[in-house]
């Protein structure tokens, strides 16, 4: 499965993508099976719609086994290869390091499906960071996971998602003797898990498809600025 192919720069964000119907379980008790499926769908496509604006990506890569998520990856001109084993995001990463590897010898930035916050200056400013270390992490602000990961090239070592791999992946990069950059970004730090998560500052991204995603929900309030109402949310 293919899209086009930018080839503009050296690095090429990389998003795995679980199956749309799995996604988001932890909003189980505030939404529906239906609206996490729609709700993880248009946070993709608001992240797609980002990485698409950023010129000095070498090219954007998905991996998935999705078909409304590929098909989806291939109309915004992204590279789609199969997750031919799902077995989680370590092996989709994986699996996406071996093509770039292959392909391109290009650097990676894992980008998660549901960052919607990210702006284009946050992925530009990651970018920037590869010309000063290999490595570069953008922690998840609240779990103590990892948002966005940075390696060039991206056969440095394995990746290390789940329970905590901020930490995990800071001590695989020192491991092999290289000092990552850890950039605290809003946007890119803000995922989309539980229901407090869902209240986020309407001056932030326009979030076109996750806005009216949420819009639509039934019973479901527009979320407000952050601070203001999250209580509400988080009942």
């Amino acid at each position: 499965m293919n899209g086009g192919i930018r080839s503009k720069g050296n690095v090429w964000a990389l998003v795995p993508m679980k199956r749309l119907a799995n996604a988001k379980t932890r909003l189980a008790p505030l939404l529906a099976p239906h609206e996490r499926r729609e709700l993880m769908g248009a946070m993709f496509r608001d992240v797609l719609a980002t990485l698409s604006r950023v010129e000095a990506l070498g090219g954007i890569l998905v991996v998935t086994s999705d078909d409304d998520a590929a098909a989806t990856a291939a109309q915004s001109g992204a590279v789609v290869i199969p997750d031919l084993v799902e077995n989680g995001v370590n092996g989709a990463v994986q699996r996406g390091i071996d093509w770039l590897h292959a392909n391109h010898k290009a650097g990676m930035m894992v980008v998660p499906g549901d960052v919607p916050f990210i702006t284009v200056p946050e992925i530009e400013a990651v970018l920037r960071a590869t010309n000063t270390s290999p490595v570069v992490i953008v922690p998840a602000t609240r779990d103590g996971g990892t948002n966005i990961l940075a390696v060039a090239p991206p056969v440095l070592f394995p990746p290390a998602y789940g329970s905590m791999s901020f930490a995990r992946h800071v001590a695989a990069a020192r491991a092999v003797g290289v000092e990552p950059a850890i950039l605290i970004l809003e946007g890119a730090g803000h995922d989309i898990d539980l229901a407090v998560d869902l209240v986020f500052d309407a001056s932030q991204n326009p979030l076109s498809w996750t806005r009216n995603c949420i819009e639509n929900f039934s019973g479901m309030c527009m979320p407000v600025p952050a601070g203001s109402q999250k209580e509400k949310f988080a009942t």
